[in-house]
């Protein structure tokens, strides 16, 4: 081979390299779920006021959120076009699925110890301006997610 040969083949596997790790390494999940939990931390449980949930994360990169319960299906896709797998899958966790277009750009796994999940759904995905949510504690001072509309 020639000194250009391999060089080129130097930087194609490395510009190969570079793209493979830049869409396996993704740091949004986290972004988004450290802000979505400390503004939780931080809300005023019980207070009977409503927030809507973009204003309260001051995250606003999506168009609708869904609430994922373990075992449910909702068939998203990645930003490549795939089949997106879920990060909560047991019972003892439920996420927010953030979507933008059509695929999804964040998930936040809860856990139920640390927050339970709106259980006053009748449609479990919500445009970004109609998620509007309450936080309530119940008697053994567990937060809970309630869900007031728009």
């Amino acid at each position: 081979m020639h000194m250009r040969t391999k060089s080129a083949l130097v930087v194609i596997v490395g510009l190969a390299l570079a793209f493979a790790v830049v869409f396996s390494f993704d740091y949004t999940d986290r972004y988004v779920s450290d802000r979505f939990n400390k503004a939780i931390q931080n809300a005023p449980a019980g207070t009977g006021e409503s927030f809507s949930l973009d204003a309260l994360m001051e995250y606003y990169d999506w168009d609708s959120v869904c609430v994922v319960l373990p075992g449910s299906d909702h068939g998203f896709t990645t930003l490549m076009g795939r089949d997106y797998e879920h990060q909560a899958t047991d019972i003892g966790s439920w996420s927010l699925v953030f979507i933008k277009g059509e695929a999804v750009t964040a998930e936040i796994t809860i856990d139920r110890t640390f927050l339970e999940y709106p259980d006053n759904l009748e449609a479990h995905c919500f445009d970004r301006w109609g998620a509007v949510f309450f936080l309530n504690r119940d008697d053994q001072g567990q937060l809970h997610l309630t869900f007031s509309g728009h």
